[in-house]
Order: structure tokens, then sequence, then C-alpha cells
């Protein structure tokens, strides 16, 4: 478990600041430059690729690393305090390092770790693991099941404990997920 939160740990937080400028800036922005990552970093910008739905699918590239990732944040979100910080999903690949349609979520505050927290597509349920504010499936192996609930599903609940230890809700539309995926795809092949 420890290995798989390492690398994408540090990688995680310069992908995590382009996709809260990218809502920050507005949708309008973004189509018109994409974004810039913050905090003085070496300045990638994100290209907007396409929208549909709920979804958008952007590519940044920084030297010979190519990221493309599809985005949503959440619709609702609970408790009511929560409301001030959005919750981002994306499912994102980085050729260079063999990453394909990697899920993963950004929760924008800290979520307990070391406990199980639950991804709800339907019927279907995958255990999911946190590191600071960062979440992903415990079990990287069932990715490309959990990508296939997200394609055949109408919506996503995301069921997590704050670090404070308060029960959260999170709940995302998929309308517009399998065009932007397959888009991010294209993008990185």
């Amino acid at each position: 478990m420890i290995p798989r939160f390492a690398p994408t740990a540090i990688r995680l937080p310069h992908l995590a600041l382009a996709l809260v400028a990218v809502f920050a800036a507005g949708e309008a922005a973004a189509q018109a430059r994409g974004a810039a990552s913050a905090a003085g970093a070496a300045q990638a910008q994100a290209l907007l690729l396409e929208t549909a739905g709920k979804w958008q699918a952007f590519s940044s590239q920084q030297g010979r690393s190519k990221i493309c990732y599809a985005l949503s944040k959440a619709e609702t979100r609970s408790p009511a305090n929560l409301k001030d910080v959005e919750g981002l999903l994306f499912v994102s690949s980085r050729p260079s390092e063999g990453v394909r349609n990697e899920i993963s979520l950004v929760m924008n505050f800290d979520v307990k770790e070391d406990v199980e927290h639950q991804a709800l597509i339907g019927d279907e349920r995958f255990a999911m693991v946190a590191k600071g504010k960062h979440m992903f499936l415990k079990n990287p192996a069932e990715e490309p099941r959990m990508l296939d609930a997200l394609r055949k599903g109408a919506g996503l609940e995301i069921k997590a404990t704050s670090k404070r230890g308060n029960a959260t809700s999170d709940k995302y539309s998929l309308a517009g997920l399998t065009q932007v995926v397959k888009r991010a795809e294209d993008a990185c092949k």
C-alpha cells in the first residue's frame, strides 16, 4: 500500500493545484487558456480538450512528461460546512510512468487515513483509501472495473470520514464521463 502512495503523493499535489485552478478560474477562463499550476513551480499550462456534461478533459506537458485527465467536481457535498471547498474526481494517464486511467479524488480537506472509505456506483462498491486530501482505490487492480462501472453508471457517491471524524458524502454526475475519458486517453497515446 505505502509504495503506491509515495510516488503518487509527490505528483498529485501538482495536478491537484492545476485542477483547483481550473475550477477557481471558472469555465470561461479555463476554456480560453486552461489552468496554470500554482506555487511558483514550473508553469505547465493545462489545455482544455473537451467538455461534455459535467466533465472536462485536459492535457498538460512539462518537458517530456505529459499528463492527460478527465475531471469533474462534486455536484453535492455534505455536511453543509464543507460546501466552500470543492471535491474533484479525476481519471488520469501519465504515459511516461506507465499510468493509464488512474482514478483519484482530491477532497480538499484532510481525510482520515488508515480506514476504508467507500465509492458507490449503483449497486457496485469500491474500497477507497486516503493520503492527506487525496483518495485512491484501495486495490489499484480494481481500476478497470471501477472505470467500467463509472462509464455505465449515472452517479457516483463518495462516503468518507474526515480527519476530524466527521462523515462526509460527495455526489458526482457521470454524464459525459465516457466521452471525456476517451478524449483524454486519445490525447495521451
